[in-house]
């Protein structure tokens, strides 16, 4: 089976697309599939990363600063699939399917691209623009965006929808156990970790409202990615402030959860890691795509919504962390840890596979 993503990231559109298309991705290959990514080099891309992962990666020239869309960098709709169209031939194969999650295409462009695949999937978490896809996942909690792919996809289109098809890396699963063994409600160390690219820089200003904690039983681990653009600012900070750690694209996100009591953390997708391993978190919504996954898993006490970046201070982040209590801890790892199992790639892996579909 061959398969063929098409997907971005940049520092304005941060890192979460790649990443989960690299967890299905690896889950693909590792049932004998053949995967290829198609991704445009915008400042911030992760070609390299999907590289060194073992992947072929057909590059697209970065956008015209000119033709950039908010936080969505693009070209036109059908620059991108004609472009896409030559990767694809470049690459001389008929894809069995193509993997679509990108939030500034739809269903002009898959429609354009029908005559070069088998196939093709959507990713997608807003339900707000029309598809012309085969099988559409949404993985997250339930929603009422959900009722809305009725009338945004063909009638024949199937839906994967919820947790139990969230993009996980399979690590999160094999740490599991062990992890959810260790929530007791003690506070010892806390992560820190605000997206690939954070552009706010609320890194910054998390550990500035829990620089006074740390050092006094508490220790901090703080992640960022290789294109974060605060790299050396946060690098300084971490260093000044006693036992904190830093970690630059790490490869160890299980086990730095595993270790961790309490998450400091923007929504998103690394929401369902979080909660295959139970860590309780405080959470930053840094986009609007990231309010209603943040505020539904907040609903039912999977985790603490602090606020939007824009309106935080770093007395937030400080008067967030001294509030909590251990009976609190436990109950968002108890809670959050039934939201998520992390065998959803495996789940979405099995649809492609099916020959029959």
């Amino acid at each position: 089976m061959n398969v063929v993503f098409r997907t971005d990231a940049s520092t304005a559109l941060g890192s979460g697309h790649v990443m989960r298309c690299l967890t299905l991705a690896e889950e693909l290959r590792s049932h004998g599939a053949d995967v290829a990514f198609v991704c445009r080099t915008h400042d911030g891309h992760m070609s390299d990363l999907i590289a060194d992962r073992g992947f072929i990666v057909f590059r697209l020239a970065a956008a015209d600063p000119e033709a950039r869309r908010g936080a969505v960098v693009a070209t036109s709709w059908q620059e991108d699939a004609a472009q896409t169209q030559a990767a694809l031939q470049t690459a001389g194969v008929t894809p069995d399917w193509l993997v679509v999650d990108h939030y500034a295409l739809d269903r002009r462009w898959e429609t354009v691209l029908r005559s070069r695949v088998r196939r093709i999937m959507v990713i997608d978490d807003l339900a707000d623009r029309p598809h012309d896809c085969d099988l559409l996942l949404d993985q997250n909690f339930d929603s009422p965006l959900h009722s809305a792919y009725a009338r945004l996809l063909p009638s024949a289109a199937r839906l994967l929808l919820g947790t139990e098809f969230a993009l996980v890396r399979r690590e999160f699963e094999v740490h599991r156990s062990c992890a959810l063994a260790r929530r007791n409600g003690q506070l010892r160390r806390v992560l820190v970790s605000m997206g690939g690219t954070d552009p706010a820089n609320d890194t910054a200003m998390a550990l500035a409202g829990l620089a006074t904690q740390a050092g006094e039983g508490v220790a901090l681990d703080v992640v960022i990615g290789a294109g974060n653009p605060h790299r050396q600012a946060v690098r300084r900070l971490c260093d000044d402030i006693p036992s904190t750690e830093l970690h630059i694209q790490t490869a160890h996100m299980a086990e730095l959860m595993t270790r961790a009591d309490l998450a400091i953390t923007a929504g998103g997708s690394t929401t369902w890691e979080r909660c295959v391993l139970g860590l309780p978190a405080i959470v930053t919504i840094q986009s609007d795509d990231q309010a209603p996954i943040a505020k539904a898993v907040e609903r039912v006490g999977g985790h603490r919504v602090l606020g939007c970046s824009k309106d935080l201070t770093a007395q937030d982040y400080g008067r967030a962390l001294q509030a909590l209590t251990a009976a609190e801890l436990v109950r968002m790892s108890t809670i959050s840890a039934t939201l998520c199992d992390g065998r959803g790639a495996a789940r979405v892996a099995t649809y492609l596979l099916d020959r029959n579909l």
